[in-house]
């Protein structure tokens, strides 16, 4: 948002636009594309969160599919087909979730690239 030139906001401002009219019609859709990319980083970091979970559930029947994925991987015997399986089945719901929104994210990264 401090990107955002203040010339643009003053202009609304003279047009007669509110506070909330210039912070959403102005400043969000000049920022949509990197918030979706700090979103999608926020959600694939929670995705792939292993240690919090770990610490705070104690039942295996509320596992996330990280620690369900540890517990694939048994001490004697592994399954490697298994394993790959369990992978594929945690990946699914990211893919979907970065189709759903990689327009904005490319258009973030684009953004975060062009320097003034």
């Amino acid at each position: 948002f401090l990107g955002i030139p203040d010339e643009i906001e003053v202009a609304a401002e003279v047009d007669g636009a509110n506070l909330w009219q210039r912070f959403y019609r102005i400043c969000v859709p000049q920022v949509k594309g990197t918030m979706t990319v700090v979103g999608i980083f926020a959600f694939v970091g929670a995705w792939n969160d292993f240690l919090w979970p770990l610490i705070v559930i104690s039942d295996e029947s509320n596992y996330t599919l990280t620690l369900g994925m540890n517990r694939l991987k048994g001490m004697f015997i592994s399954d490697p087909r298994l394993i790959a399986a369990g992978a594929l089945v945690s990946l699914i719901p990211i893919l979907v979730f970065f189709a759903c929104f990689q327009r904005y994210f490319f258009r973030g990264l684009e953004q975060g690239g062009i320097k003034e």
